[in-house]
């Protein structure tokens, strides 16, 4: 149980159900069972179960699911531009329960990132997916910086604040530990009596380090997951070769969160050494009567989950950042529903339907995530300032790269008024990003053409590395999505016959979902880019009069 009324945890399956029904509580129209409303309502609560089997530890089901789902979304945001006639259905809550709900959500953001994090959390089983890929990436090292686009100072910073709310290194090895000590041979995992061998393919190592995880802390709820087409072999297998990478798994790193303990082993202590044959159920001897061969001491006891750990002033000014991202977050949806919609009712919908949305808890500390999807919101609120949404746009882009495609539909939308003030405005921050780049000294980030050339998405569209669906898939797969994807950018942009706000929003959402499509890293995991696009599409009025020549404002 949490030692004090403010430590809570939750399960990622256990808040999925809870949020799922909620939102359908509040948002789902039980007299007109049958409506677009419903149908938006349930696609975007469907996106969720993809987030569940990923923290489940069943990698290539939970990308699918995401990939599936995702293009029903995608065609329903396309379609968005043919809905014409925008009935009104307001919530099942009133403004008052709106209001309040989107207050306390918001304020659980602190405890949840304050108190589940690392080592903090009673368990692996609270911890949430970003954290465990993040102490995935950094222990197999399968995030090389160098080969995905974006800003690197920026990709930077989100690296090490990946690293501050990930479990530390003691105990992530102690839970790949807990699930190798399960099984009768250390060369194998047995799952519900099926026996599973370890793959060398170093590809695939950071999945299974991760499912290791996820088995050990007991999150599965009794379905055995089908491991055949995930790179894990049941058959025939190299010793050497199960040995070598076990060795590895049993020495896996990740940044801690907290200084280790003095008497905390080293990899070498832990790692066995290959020499030693692999003991078998019968004559393994106790964990606490373990050797190596080299006469070394037992390792220490395992690190203690949910002790409160003091922070730094460092984490707790990450902390306090993240939640106000977050909550600018919340707060530009507001004042869209206000401004744009012309219903503050409206914009506390949204909020809230964000606020419940089960990615939000799962990924609360991702800035890559989180910093993207503010610039584009805050674009869709300043959209009558021309100078505004170009500035807006050009720091999304130059982050992370994909909002750059965003750049064609918004430029069809200031067409007709605003667009030398867009490009004004877009040219100059993406400008200055890139000089400002020449002043920033770390040796993490590089050389500098190299770091302008992520900036401007050089390792896009061709993968030195993939980690998502296309881990799994030919990448050659990728060529025609990509085709696809660039004819409907500049197709919204020239053959779109309406543009006004909503066809704006909702083909931005497209755009942003388009991406995760094709996408190298987590496609379909950077939710945050999309949904706050989607919900104002869901929730939007009749915006045909919205148009940038009567909207966009004379300077």
């Amino acid at each position: 149980m949490p030692t004090s009324l403010f430590q809570y945890e939750m399960l990622p399956t256990t808040w999925f159900y809870l949020s799922s029904l909620l939102i359908l509580a509040v948002f789902f129209r039980f007299n007109r069972v049958f409506s677009v409303r419903n149908f938006d309502v349930l696609s975007l609560v469907a996106l969720t179960p993809g987030i569940v089997y990923l923290a489940m530890g069943a990698t290539l089901q939970g990308y699918v699911w995401l990939f599936v789902v995702g293009l029903v979304v995608f065609f329903r945001m396309v379609l968005d531009v043919f809905l014409r006639r925008r009935p009104l259905l307001e919530p099942n809550l009133g403004f008052e329960g709106l209001a309040f709900s989107c207050v306390a959500a918001s304020a659980f953001m602190i405890p949840n990132l304050f108190i589940n994090r690392g080592d903090a959390c009673e368990s692996p089983r609270a911890w949430r997916l970003e954290q465990i890929l993040a102490a995935a990436e950094e222990s197999e090292a399968s995030f090389t910086l160098k080969n995905w686009p974006g800003y690197r100072p920026f990709m930077t910073a989100t690296q090490r604040a990946n690293r501050f709310f990930a479990p530390s290194q003691a105990s992530w090895n102690a839970a790949v530990s807990d699930l190798r000590e399960r099984s009768r041979d250390p060369n194998t995992i047995e799952i519900f009596g099926v026996t599973i061998r370890l793959n060398k393919d170093n590809s695939k190592k950071s999945r299974s380090a991760t499912r290791a995880v996820q088995w050990a802390a007991g999150v599965t709820n009794g379905t055995p997951f089908d491991f055949e087409d995930d790179g894990l072999e049941s058959d025939s297998y190299d010793e050497d070769q199960n040995l070598e990478i076990v060795t590895s798994l049993n020495g896996l790193q990740a940044a801690p969160t907290i200084p280790a303990a003095p008497t905390a082993p080293s990899v070498s202590e832990t790692a066995p050494s290959s020499e030693v044959p692999a003991a078998s159920p019968q004559s393994r001897e106790p964990r606490s009567d373990a050797r190596t061969a080299s006469g070394a001491e037992p390792p220490a006891p395992r690190p203690t989950l949910g002790v409160f750990q003091p922070l730094s002033l460092g984490g707790f000014s990450l902390i306090i950042l993240v939640t106000s991202l977050q909550i600018a977050i919340v707060v530009t949806l507001v004042l869209i529903g206000r401004f744009h919609f012309g219903s503050l009712q409206t914009g506390y919908a949204c909020a809230l339907f964000y606020l419940l949305h089960p990615y939000i808890n799962q990924f609360s500390a991702q800035l890559d995530h989180i910093v993207p999807a503010l610039a584009i919101l805050l674009a869709v609120l300043f959209y009558r300032r021309p100078v505004f949404s170009g500035i807006a746009l050009g720091v999304a882009g130059s982050l992370v790269f994909y909002p750059f495609f965003l750049i064609p539909i918004w430029m069809g939308f200031y067409l007709k008024k605003g667009l030398a003030r867009f490009a004004l405005g877009l040219s100059a921050t993406v400008l200055t990003l890139a000089v400002a780049m020449l002043f920033i000294q770390d040796p993490e980030i590089g050389l500098y053409g190299k770091c302008l050339g992520s900036m401007i998405g050089r390792h896009s569209l061709f993968l030195a590395e993939a980690d998502g669906l296309w881990e799994f898939l030919p990448r050659y797969f990728r060529i025609p999505l990509i085709g696809l994807f660039g004819v409907y950018c500049v197709g919204c942009a020239l053959w779109i016959p309406r543009k006004n706000l909503a066809t704006l929003v909702s083909c931005s959402a497209a755009v942003m979902l388009g991406v995760q499509f094709w996408m190298g890293r987590q496609g379909g995991l950077y939710m945050s880019w999309y949904l706050p696009l989607a919900i104002l599409t869901v929730f939007r009025p009749n915006l045909d009069d919205r148009t940038a020549a009567t909207a966009v404002v004379d300077v």
